[in-house]
């Protein structure tokens, strides 16, 4: 009978004895919250005995497992803001700090371009973009 020993990655730290057991199986990409989660906690350990070292032998690992994880929210989680328009953005942050047309007109450029904005029938210009940015301490991304 044949035993078939999983490849792993074993590595005892020098200051503070803490094994690490690491199977290859932590190198792929999660498909899975599950398996997201456990990298997840795998990837805290390896922060806190790597730290800023780059020369650590776990370096690399750390660096692997990082880019899997963030690969996985690339691919499962959208960007804060993805699904909404410019539009809806403006008509929330008007909501949420009570602020009407004639409250804007300065960055649009005047009471009738914010309501051409609001109504679809024009776009977002840079100065806008920046005076929107300035006004609601936001970044400029979520309008790019």
């Amino acid at each position: 009978m044949t035993i078939n020993k999983a490849l792993s990655i074993d590595y005892r730290s020098e200051t503070t004895h803490h094994p690490f057991h690491l199977p290859l199986s932590v190198f792929k990409k999660p498909q899975t919250s599950a398996e997201y989660a456990k990298l997840a906690v795998t990837l805290d350990q390896l922060m806190d005995e790597v730290r800023d070292n780059e020369a650590h032998p776990l370096a690399l690992a750390m660096q692997i497992i990082g880019e899997n994880l963030e690969w996985y929210d690339d691919e499962h989680c959208p960007a804060i803001g993805a699904n909404i328009s410019d539009i809806e953005l403006v008509n929330y942050l008007m909501t949420t700090y009570h602020l009407r047309q004639k409250d804007l007109a300065d960055i649009f450029g005047g009471q009738a371009n914010v309501s051409k904005f609001l109504n679809g029938e024009r776009t977002l210009g840079k100065s806008a973009i920046s005076g929107l940015k300035q006004r609601f301490g936001i970044s400029a991304d979520f309008f790019v």
